[in-house]
C-alpha cells in the first residue's frame, strides 16, 4: 500500500512548444528582426540553401531561407547576436536571362550576444 508523501510533489508549468514560422522576404522594405539560434543547411526544391532561425523579441520563432546577400552577411559567429534585416532592393545589373534578380539587404547585428548566450 502506498503512502501519500510528506512534501507536495512539485508540478511542472508546461507550454507547448510550437514549430518555427517560415518567413519570407517577397517586397522591397520588408524586414524580421531576432536573435539568431541557429545556421543549418537545408535542401530545397533539390538545391541546397541555409535556413537561419531567428527568436523574436516576442519569444515566438522564425526560420528564413539564405539568399547570397543573406549568406555572405551572415555567419555562425552571429549565434545569440539581435540581428535586423531589411530587404532593400533587386539588383539585376548582372542578372542572366531567364534569373530572378539578386535581393539585397541590410544586415545590422548587435555587437554583443544576448544574455544567456
Amino acid at each position: 500500500m502506498a503512502t501519500a508523501p510528506a512534501t507536495p510533489i512539485n508540478r511542472r508549468q508546461m507550454q507547448e512548444v510550437k514549430a518555427p514560422q517560415q518567413f519570407s522576404f517577397t517586397k522591397p522594405g520588408q524586414d524580421a528582426s531576432g536573435i539568431l539560434l541557429s545556421i543549418e543547411p537545408v535542401t530545397v526544391k533539390e538545391k541546397q540553401a541555409m535556413e537561419y532561425l531567428f527568436q523574436a523579441e516576442g519569444g515566438d520563432r522564425f526560420t528564413c531561407l539564405g539568399t547570397n546577400d543573406l549568406d555572405k552577411k551572415l555567419h555562425p559567429g552571429m549565434i545569440g547576436h539581435f540581428v535586423q534585416i531589411r530587404y532593400e532592393k533587386d539588383d539585376n545589373s548582372f542578372q542572366k536571362p531567364g534569373q530572378n534578380a539578386m535581393k539585397v539587404f541590410k544586415v545590422l547585428v548587435a555587437k554583443e550576444k544576448e544574455p544567456g548566450f
